[in-house]
């Protein structure tokens, strides 16, 4: 029984659901956020969204629920000052092996960047490959495989919740505001979509390492979030940890295009709460004598207008781009690598797809990397 949810409110604003999950976290009910699960295909639909509770909590949050209606009308509600303020990290998961540790390093980021969380867990659609077939018999099939997928997928993010409990510290758990959403489909589709709705200020996934392959996505879904979400995403491999107290080394890859100065701003915003040192660098492939003459420029541009951080510039040498930034993260023992994906770029060419996912594999370091 404690592991069965209960509806307690069809959601059909962000405001709306931000509100109630809210008030009911403050009065220590934990909230999911699921669709309804037995329509078919991929699509993401907001219309679908419903608010539910464990069992054990449902008649406290049903009185809750009663007591504001009677205080507002829910339905118009508009505006959410703190939805609209307050930083915000989408956290997608498959509920792999190493997902715990994913959780452990989203939970510090949110700590110190004081955010909340929304776990997405994406299920898989059974009937993704299923040949439509428009008869009663084949309908109700269709409706009972979703209703099945549906129950073992809330069962699954039930129990991870209870795991998430037992391995966090209970101190430091109840510091960040962390729910639960569960939607089915093609993951890339699902978490781009959630994201339009949610605007988080990051999307992290957990990526690939050098020598893990057990992984909560693999590097194609990743590449394609990345690719086509419109909000910076921060792929951490497995097993990375996170020194809240820790001085962090970040390379901003550059191309000397106009946006990453745009870039480089959201960077500094995200990492507004860390001592930091950051270095802009740009791989010189061919030797080219004029490039000297740009870092010198950017290097006088961050003295002038960024003198309160601690950037530099630095051109550096390589027959081939990802080995180079390899090669100078390891170096220079960087924590974190980000870079800007402006799309007709010769440099984000260079990364997109095979690239991007050969060093989102390479990699043992987090990578941010910036829309354009």
């Amino acid at each position: 029984m404690e592991n069965q949810l209960i509806t307690i409110l069809r959601i059909s604003t962000p405001y709306m659901g931000s509100f109630v999950k809210n008030k009911f976290e403050s009065e220590g009910i934990e909230c999911f956020f699921t669709n309804e699960g037995t329509t078919i295909g991929s699509k993401y639909n907001p219309d679908e969204i419903l608010l539910k509770v464990k069992a054990g909590n449902s008649e406290k949050a049903i009185k809750l629920l009663l007591q504001l209606h009677r205080e507002q009308d829910l339905y118009s509600i508009k505006e959410d000052r703190p939805y609209t303020q307050i930083k915000k990290i989408l956290l997608p998961v498959k509920i792999s092996e190493d997902c715990i540790n994913l959780c452990k390093f989203a939970i510090a980021i949110a700590r110190k960047t004081h955010a909340e969380i929304k776990l997405l867990y994406v299920y898989e659609d059974p009937t993704l490959n299923e040949s439509e077939r428009h008869t009663v018999s084949w309908e109700r099939y269709i409706k009972m495989e979703l209703q099945e997928a549906h129950k073992k997928a809330q069962l699954k993010l039930v129990n991870f919740s209870m795991e998430i409990k037992k391995a966090i510290p209970k101190e430091i758990l109840n510091s960040v505001n962390l729910h639960y959403r569960m939607l089915k489909g093609i993951p890339e589709h699902v978490i781009v979509d959630a994201a339009e709705r949610y605007k988080p200020d990051v999307i992290l996934m957990g990526s690939h390492g050098k020598h893990d392959f057990e992984n909560e996505f693999h590097g194609k879904t990743i590449a394609r979030v990345i690719e086509n979400s419109s909000f910076p995403v921060l792929a951490v491999p497995p097993k990375t940890g996170f020194n809240e107290k820790e001085k962090i080394n970040v390379m901003y890859a550059t191309d000397f295009y106009d946006a990453d100065n745009s870039s480089l701003n959201k960077l500094l915003g995200i990492l507004q709460a860390f001592e930091k040192q950051i270095y802009c660098v740009h791989i010189d492939l061919h030797n080219e004598s004029h490039l000297r003459e740009k870092v010198d420029e950017l290097n006088k541009m961050l003295q002038r207008d960024y003198s309160v951080h601690n950037i530099e510039c630095i051109l550096f040498e390589s027959d081939d781009v990802v080995k180079g930034l390899e090669t100078f993260a390891e170096n220079n023992k960087m924590n974190l690598i980000s870079f800007s994906k402006i799309k007709r770029s010769a440099f984000y060419k260079t990364f997109h797809h095979h690239n991007l996912k050969r060093i989102l594999a390479s990699e043992d370091i987090p990578m941010l990397i910036f829309p354009v």
